[in-house]
């Protein structure tokens, strides 16, 4: 159904495509979808994503809330389309 109306479903995982969200060019048309803080995104979601973006992140712990991270990736959708 996203496809119909020309949205790219980018999800916010960590998985060995994930593309790092510094270095990720958002599609315009994007829908930012992110899973909960215990299990993350379900895999029959996971499969419907277009793009895998992550956070990089350094040490031992590899995770931040969701909201914090889902504030992080739409700041950085923001800025690419500030203008």
């Amino acid at each position: 159904q996203f496809q119909f109306f020309k949205f790219s479903v980018v999800a916010l995982e960590q998985t060995s495509n994930s593309c790092c969200l510094s270095k990720f060019q958002f599609p315009q048309k994007s829908l930012l979808l992110i899973g909960d803080e215990k299990c993350g995104i379900p895999s029959n979601l996971l499969n419907m994503a277009d793009f895998c973006i992550e956070i990089p992140q350094r040490g031992v712990l590899r995770s931040l809330n969701c909201h914090v991270s889902g504030a992080v990736a739409i700041w950085e959708y923001r800025k690419q389309y500030m203008n």
